[in-house]
């Protein structure tokens, strides 16, 4: 009974019990099981609209630090940040969260809605007349 016990012992244990989230000490996970590769994509936007790191933080007044760990992943965004970099970026929140061409592309599109809707229903080209020489259908007269 004890050697079955001795298996849930961290420290005498070989194999980590850390991926089961049931101890306090884990083992490292892969990083691609942590977190998505991509939350969204700041640092491509900041190369589209050529922004720089300097800009953010001399205009928004924030830290050199907090610019430069949210780039690269490694500080998490709240709402309020996603909030004053978009209004700073001229973007809408959700953007951020796009890449920089998919946006765009989706902005093109709506645009195109919007145009298509208020040109107003087409008004086509009233159909010829047909005329029915001979039999008109209610017989023969």
């Amino acid at each position: 009974m004890t050697e079955r016990l001795d298996s849930l012992n961290v420290d005498r244990n070989n194999f980590c019990l850390g991926e089961r989230n049931d101890f306090a000490r884990a083992c490292a996970y892969p990083h691609a099981m942590v977190a998505p590769a991509h939350d969204w994509y700041l640092k491509e936007w900041l190369s589209t609209l050529r922004r720089k790191q300097a800009d953010i933080v001399r205009d928004l007044d924030w830290n050199k630090a907090r610019v430069s760990l949210m780039l690269r992943g490694e500080q998490p965004y709240t709402r309020d940040a996603v909030n004053e970099l978009a209004d700073y970026l001229n973007l809408r929140p959700y953007e951020l969260l796009m890449h920089p061409d998919d946006a765009m592309a989706l902005r093109r599109l709506r645009e195109d809605a919007l145009r298509i809707a208020a040109e107003g229903p087409r008004t086509s080209q009233p159909e010829a007349e047909v005329t029915h020489r001979g039999k008109t259908g209610t017989g023969g007269k």
